[in-house]
């Protein structure tokens, strides 16, 4: 018979995230991990397997639990272009306070060369976003926000290189450039909407 576990592995794993998204992969020792999630090793390799394992997990949570919920609206049936410069400005904003950057995109620094599984967590990550800008450019385009010709993918494309430049630039606390920045990434947005 199996033992019951006395923790909550879901609320465990949000805590290995937290560790992980701190320290990253290399610098999180075993004894780190046990003395964070409060359980011994034992439990730690039956729950959740090795170090790598955890971590596997750690990111694929962190992007279903935190990476698409914030693009919900993006993803929504009526999203519109207003819809995608809420969602630019709260993320700009969110930078200033999340100092350790993006979980995903510190793997894909970390270990992406080395390590298939973090460069498909990262392919999984822009995906999404992907997905979720290019919803948004096909509702303007058919409620006549933006022109019926614009290239949405190549559009979609230059606003995650754009997304991945915000994230590196808040994690360096280069908080007057990323504003700055902002100005231009809100006027090219509004532009979209005169090119018609």
């Amino acid at each position: 018979m199996a033992r019951k576990k006395n923790f909550d592995p879901e609320a465990t794993l949000l805590l290995a995230v937290e560790l992980f998204w701190q320290k990253g992969y290399a610098n999180t020792s075993l004894n780190d991990l046990v003395e964070h999630l409060g359980i011994n090793r034992f439990s730690l390799y039956s729950t959740y397997g090795d170090k790598k394992n955890l971590y596997y997990l750690a990111l694929n949570h962190y992007i279903d639990h935190l990476s698409k919920p914030a693009l919900a609206q993006l993803l929504a049936e009526n999203a519109d272009i207003e819809d995608l410069l809420n969602y630019f400005n709260y993320f700009a904003k969110l930078q200033t306070s999340q100092t350790s950057g993006c979980f995903v995109q510190n793997a894909i620094l970390e270990l992406s060369l080395i390590d298939d599984k973090v460069s498909e967590a990262g392919n999984r990550l822009y995906s999404l976003i992907l997905d979720a800008i290019q919803n948004v450019l096909a509702n303007a385009q058919q409620q006549g926000q933006i022109d019926a010709g614009a290239n949405i993918q190549q559009i979609s494309h230059y606003l995650l290189l754009q997304i991945q430049g915000i994230r590196v630039l808040g994690k360096a606390k280069q908080y007057t450039v990323l504003e700055d920045a902002m100005q231009i990434i809100t006027q090219y947005i509004n532009d979209l909407k005169s090119i018609k």
